[in-house]
């Protein structure tokens, strides 16, 4: 019997990603709702269980699941350009093209804080490109500035972990809970839910998270597809939403 090896997360870099995944990461991620300010104020999403089923839709077969699996096939590709460009292009309004670059520029420039040396400058593409740090990681190749270059948020991301040497399996999880996480604290604003009522909805996420993230961690490129019809209207329909808080 073949051996299996399989890939821990030491501290230093469970750590990098506790951080990198964090709601107080900045990245600004609190003026996004993703559509689901508009889904909220048309009545689709009106309490727990809408809101439940809402994010589980769209970490199983909508943009959540999309974006996971672009982020998973960082640890597998190796053109990172084309990858960027094909999660780009899966951007179905001009709304989850301002979100997606938006968050991966800022994350890109925040990621670049946790370089070894002051004088080394790190791109998560580039350092995509190279092999992962041994120890806690030094990052190579990108300055903070960046360049004109817009970078998708799953690609940003998945580069930055993988770079780093994090688990694929580990860094999934903790991509897929901050998307569920950041959904339901625009729900807890706007519906309004309450925080009790969120936290509810996050522990009854835990095994749609969890069997998403496995699922992910085999699917290929190939598995990309989406059919969260209302979720994509939605965002359409928020680029013309009078009042409205959130920028997407």
């Amino acid at each position: 019997m073949a051996a299996i090896t399989i890939m821990v997360t030491d501290a230093s870099r469970l750590l990098l990603l506790l951080n990198w995944m964090s709601p107080t990461f900045p990245v600004g991620g609190f003026a996004y709702s993703h559509g689901l300010e508009w889904a909220i104020e048309t009545g689709s999403v009106t309490d727990a269980a809408s809101l439940r089923a809402w994010i589980g839709e769209l970490l199983a077969r909508g943009s959540g699941w999309n974006d996971a699996v672009l982020f998973s096939a960082c640890w597998d590709e190796t053109d990172f350009d084309a990858l960027n460009d094909l999660a780009i292009a899966l951007c179905v309004s001009q709304e989850r093209y301002l979100e997606t670059t938006s968050l991966g520029g800022a994350f890109a420039s925040a990621a670049a804080n946790f370089k070894r040396h002051p004088s080394e400058s790190w791109s998560p593409l580039n350092h995509c490109r190279a092999e992962p740090a041994q120890g806690m990681p030094a990052f190579a190749g990108m300055t903070d500035n960046i360049d004109d270059t817009p970078i998708a948020y799953p690609i940003a991301a998945g580069c930055a972990c993988r770079g780093a040497g994090i688990a694929k399996e580990d860094a999934l999880l903790a991509w897929l809970q901050q998307f569920a996480s950041a959904q339901v604290s625009v729900a807890v604003r706007l519906v309004p839910l309450g925080q009790s009522k969120g936290l509810e909805v996050l522990r009854d996420l835990i095994p749609t998270i969890a069997a998403v993230a496995e699922c992910v961690a085999r699917a290929t490129l190939d598995d990309l597809g989406s059919c969260t019809i209302g979720a994509e209207i939605a965002a359409m329909k928020h680029e013309m939403q009078e009042p409205r808080i959130f920028r997407t």
